[in-house]
């Protein structure tokens, strides 16, 4: 799954990662996480390799994070708008950056973080390389200059990456944080400018499909076998649906929550249910646990499991995985076999 949120809070963002983006959803011992910077734009900028706490900050401030200068050329933050009270309030008005979120099925996170397959972390995070190189290509920013109202593709981002690998429920729930900054290089006018995002969000599903495609290929590469699902997404076969649903604890509390909020509110009922979940999955969340490490986890994880469970993971990958080679001669062969 793709899950885009925009983040218009200077503190909020700041705060974002110091408490949740360098730690993840719990206290590895003391240790931070290490995110790493992404794009052309993070390169143009001087940025790369490991993510520091500074660097993100001045890109929070709309700064250049090597001379502290300003980096695009807007810079008003708050605007006017009217209430649902009828009353004028000021309120956030740029975008400090969009936080896009890939995660695989559950029962990918259970193969890897429980059934402990380092190479499906690492088809993870290929497939998140891959496909953010993609979504790299659809950046773009506005252009008003001789009474021009267009948009001009720049393809280059300035993004930070993080890998995480619980939910706040404590569940294997593999997941990479990639924080794209509003800010993207014009060639044309040779500055610094806000980033457009319309074709990004537009091209939010194939972007996914990049991902689910690149993930499910090494998956069958090393063996495992796969279930598409109507959704539109996937499970590795054999891990059991009553597995997937015991570490799916954090859905759950959220199912809840937003039950209960539409029996106090029914008049959200016919609003957008996808968004009043989204709210709670960021507002509500459990406080962190402190001192805990991915090993610690996966015994607690041990000791939720039955013995059946146990040993069907252990029988998930095949002794010899399928050659995905079909002998394709015209093109209506090889579009039926995609």
């Amino acid at each position: 799954m793709l899950a885009p949120k925009a983040q218009y809070n200077l503190g909020d963002a700041k705060k974002y990662f110091k408490e949740h983006l360098a730690v993840g959803d719990y206290y590895a011992e003391g240790q931070s996480i290490p995110g790493h910077w992404f794009g052309q734009g993070a390169a143009d900028l001087g940025l790369n390799g490991i993510t520091n706490s500074d660097e993100f900050a001045r890109l929070c401030e709309n700064l250049h994070p090597q001379t502290g200068e300003r980096l695009t050329l807007r810079q008003k933050s708050t605007r006017t708008e009217m209430s649902a009270d009828g009353k004028e309030r000021e309120t956030a008005n740029r975008r400090v950056f969009y936080d896009f979120t890939f995660s695989p099925p559950k029962s990918v996170s259970i193969a890897a973080l429980v059934g402990d397959d380092v190479r499906i972390v690492e088809a993870h995070e290929q497939a998140v390389t891959l496909a953010m190189n993609q979504l790299q290509t659809y950046a773009a920013t506005r252009v008003r200059k001789n009474d021009q109202c267009t948009d001009r593709t720049t393809g280059n981002l300035v993004a930070a990456v993080f890998r995480h690998d619980t939910s706040r429920a404590l569940d294997p729930h593999l997941h990479t944080h990639c924080i794209v900054f509003n800010a993207t290089f014009d060639s044309v006018e040779q500055q610094w400018k806000a980033l457009q995002n319309h074709e990004m969000f537009a091209a939010q599903k194939f972007v996914e499909n990049v991902y689910y495609h690149e993930l499910t290929r090494e998956l069958v590469k090393h063996g495992y076998q796969i279930e598409n699902k109507p959704r539109g997404d996937f499970e590795i076969k054999g891990v059991a649906p009553e597995l997937i649903e015991k570490f799916s604890k954090r859905h759950r509390e959220i199912d809840q929550k937003t039950r209960e909020l539409l029996a106090r509110e029914p008049e959200k009922a016919d609003g957008n249910i996808a968004a009043i979940r989204e709210n709670i999955a960021h507002k509500e969340r459990p406080r962190k646990i402190r001192d805990l490490g991915l090993e610690k986890l996966q015994t607690v994880w041990a000791g939720q499991m039955t013995s059946v469970e146990k040993a069907s993971l252990n029988h998930l990958i095949m002794e010899k995985p399928p050659v995905l080679v079909p002998d394709i001669k015209v093109v209506e062969q090889a579009v039926v076999w995609a």
